[in-house]
């Protein structure tokens, strides 16, 4: 568990860089950049990071476990709704 005290950490980004997060997090239902990168820290730090190695082999095994999806514009909304609600829940927690 994580300690409730906090403190602030200062970071110079690369505008690009900074333009490229901001869209991440904005695509990820993040409300800005700073609980994006800390969310991606906090999972960094819990070792919940997946190498790719370990990610192709779940994705392979996804792909032979039975009959595809359509994906289509409302299954991708809605879709991304429900990761946005789980980030959402994992800040909550945290």
């Amino acid at each position: 568990m994580y300690n409730e005290s906090m403190t602030t950490m200062q970071i110079t980004l690369q505008d690009d860089l900074k333009a490229r997060l901001a869209q991440r997090a904005a695509e990820s239902g993040f409300a800005n950049v700073e609980q994006y990168v800390e969310s991606l820290l906090r999972l960094d730090a819990e070792e919940q990071v997946i190498p790719d190695e370990q990610l192709e082999e779940l994705l392979l095994q996804r792909l032979d476990s039975g009959p595809g999806v359509e994906m289509t514009s409302a299954f991708v909304r809605q879709f991304k709704q429900q990761i946005a609600e789980r980030r959402s829940l994992q800040g909550k927690r945290a």
